[in-house]
């Protein structure tokens, strides 16, 4: 029973995978192609469809009244990713080390700009389309899907969650709790299994009869206890009150479910003022997330009827960014009346000057929240690791697997090397010696390898200049802080030369930035405390990046006197609980490989895989 429920979290819900935009095809993109991945045909109707941004996957918990929370299933990320901003290599980057583990996460990322044409392509004409959520899934499927057998599924889980937690609380007996599964989970059940005989549905149901008819007091107790956090866990963790999670209820789950599948196509399409949509996450499908609403239940007692809600205007939001998607300034909330004109202001940013004005910057309030960006850019030197195009001189590196090539011209034959892609810290790097272009007109950099403890060192030849996959190894914006990722850390002077050593900074810490400043090709961080540090983003890395400082092994495992797992000199059982000094990638400076993550801990290093540690505080 515990190992079906802890399938059933918010990737599984809607019994489907079907219908994401980040497709195979696009997921799996050739990282050697120069030019971003084009649509070779794209219809009048498709090219309507402009994908500013999608909405992240969330669970959604509505209460009697109407009033719905939304628990995120990555809280520290924006609730709306932009398109845009994921065509920066350091936004994705970003993104990315917010959940550094996550590989849905990392894929949805990595697609970047191939985003908004994948979408167009899918979804064309849908944004006005009166079809439902549920008959578009089963036209791509080629399989008729049923909105009944999806509603039955979170009809359970929501049973689970509200009769368990009044189980836990004292509030059921084991007699009210099977009372209670049959009253009202098993009619749902057994009428939408009429409409279609689903296996997998079939069996899920079983799973949850054989827990209702445990006959010990205190097996049931144990079992459904588990059960409920199990559930509790997948969908709200510690965010929603066991006063709320007692109140969710099958019957009002399962009739939300069912009106959100057979919602038209149109619904899931959130148009912005500047004319964009942002998807909604029941066609984005985000590692498999689709739509998820839990209901409380009404109390009678309490609750009168109450009339329907009428429209509100919603705020605008204005940020303020860096072309990384950095916040440099506080966001600023206008409000106004629905229907009222708004107009979103500029505002001076000591270090910056605006680089973009959003095309919604002013417009009317609606009954949607709605969100206005200005860009910025650093005041850099001219020439300094800033440029679109690297200047000559200075070392970029490669974001995914890319290539070095005899001849500007890309084939097979003239392919010397194959760089995989590499986490941060073992990312390939190259010296931009000069320019060149392929035959169709495709800019490319003359380069020579720069990675001096690796087989491949002082190679000379063509990699491509799109900044998709090189990038510049120095940060070229200021960033409020930044996390020392450098194994053997890093030190800090008294001059932006980088000599008159003051202190050193170990891996991990989190140190505050007052400025950027240019020497030479490169460039500087100024700390708060007036100190000089590298800007290269191997060593260093924009934001607060953690690392859980002590892991609990799930399951044996070995420890090792190297990160690439050999050697090994101890064993740990399950239960063991380690302390982590700092962590590490395997394969460095082998670039025919690809690397995982390794935590070091007393006495060498262990997996990070999640399947064998979790996080401790």
């Amino acid at each position: 029973m515990n190992r079906i429920l802890k399938q059933v979290t918010v990737s599984g819900l809607t019994l489907l995978l079907l219908g994401g935009i980040v497709t195979p095809s696009v997921a799996s993109a050739d990282t050697t192609s120069s030019a971003p991945t084009t649509t070779s045909t794209k219809d009048a109707t498709s090219a309507d469809l402009k994908v500013s941004g999608f909405e992240m996957p969330y669970v959604s918990l509505r209460a009697s009244n109407g009033k719905e929370t939304r628990v995120y299933r990555y809280p520290k990320l924006p609730a709306t990713l932009s398109v845009q901003k994921l065509q920066q290599a350091d936004y994705r980057e970003w993104v990315i080390a917010q959940y550094p583990n996550d590989k849905d996460l990392a894929g949805i990322a990595n697609s970047g700009g191939q985003i908004e044409d994948a979408a167009a392509e899918r979804f064309a004409g849908k944004q006005n389309s009166s079809q439902s959520i549920i008959d578009y899934m089963s036209e791509i499927s080629g399989t008729k899907v049923h909105a009944e057998l999806v509603a039955a599924n979170s009809a359970m889980m929501a049973w689970i969650i509200g009769a368990g937690t009044k189980f836990e609380d004292g509030k059921l007996t084991q007699s009210d709790v099977q009372k209670s599964f049959k009253a009202e989970v098993t009619p749902l059940v057994e009428a939408s299994l009429k409409i279609d005989s689903n296996d997998r549905l079939k069996a899920q149901f079983e799973n949850y009869q054989d827990l209702v008819n445990v006959k010990s007091a205190d097996d049931f107790a144990t079992k459904m206890t588990q059960a409920t956090d199990i559930a509790v866990e997948s969908l709200f963790g510690p965010q929603v009150s066991r006063d709320r999670l007692a109140k969710i209820n099958a019957d009002g789950t399962y009739k939300a479910m069912l009106a959100a599948y057979n919602a038209p196509m149109s619904t899931a399409f959130l148009k912005q003022a500047d004319g964009t949509y942002v998807l909604g996450q029941s066609v984005t499908q985000i590692g498999g997330a689709g739509i998820a609403i839990f209901v409380e239940g009404v109390d009678q007692e309490t609750t009168t009827p109450t009339d329907p809600t009428p429209a509100k205007s919603q705020p605008v939001t204005v940020h303020f960014v860096d072309v990384d998607g950095h916040q440099i300034a506080a966001d600023k909330t206008l409000t106004g009346k629905l229907g009222d004109s708004y107009h979103a202001e500029a505002q001076d940013v000591s270090g910056y000057k605006l680089s973009k004005m959003p095309a919604n910057a002013t417009g009317k309030f609606t009954g949607s929240a709605q969100s206005v960006t200005y860009t910025y850019d650093a005041v850099v030197q001219s020439g300094s690791a800033g440029a679109t195009i690297a200047p000559k001189g200075t070392v970029i590196y490669a974001t995914k697997k890319i290539g070095l090539y005899k001849q500007a011209t890309f084939t097979k034959q003239a392919r010397q090397q194959w760089y995989q892609r590499k986490s941060r810290m073992n990312r390939p790097m190259f010296v931009v010696t000069g320019y060149a272009k392929s035959k169709n007109g495709v800019k490319r950099y003359k380069v020579r390898d720069v990675n001096h403890h690796s087989k491949t060192v002082g190679k000379t030849g063509y990699v491509t200049a799109n900044a998709k996959y090189t990038v510049p190894v120095y940060y070229a914006t200021k960033h409020n802080q930044i996390t020392v990722i450098n194994p053997k850390g890093i030190n800090a002077y008294s001059k932006k030369t980088l000599t008159g050593k003051q202190t050193h900074y170990r891996q991990g810490q989190v140190l505050k930035v007052k400025k950027i400043v240019s020497h030479n090709l490169t460039t500087r961080f100024v700390l708060s405390n007036g100190r000089y540090i590298t800007a290269n983003k191997q060593l260093v890395q924009a934001g607060k990046r953690t690392m859980p400082k002590r892991v609990t092994v799930k399951r044996g495992i070995n420890r090792y006197q190297t990160a690439n797992l050999t050697k090994r000199n101890h064993h740990y059982s399950a239960g063991t609980v380690l302390k982590v000094k700092g962590w590490t990638d395997s394969n460095a400076n082998n670039f025919s490989k690809g690397d995982s993550l390794r935590y070091q801990v007393s006495g060498g290093y262990i997996t990070a895989n999640q399947r064998f540690v979790r996080s401790t505080k």
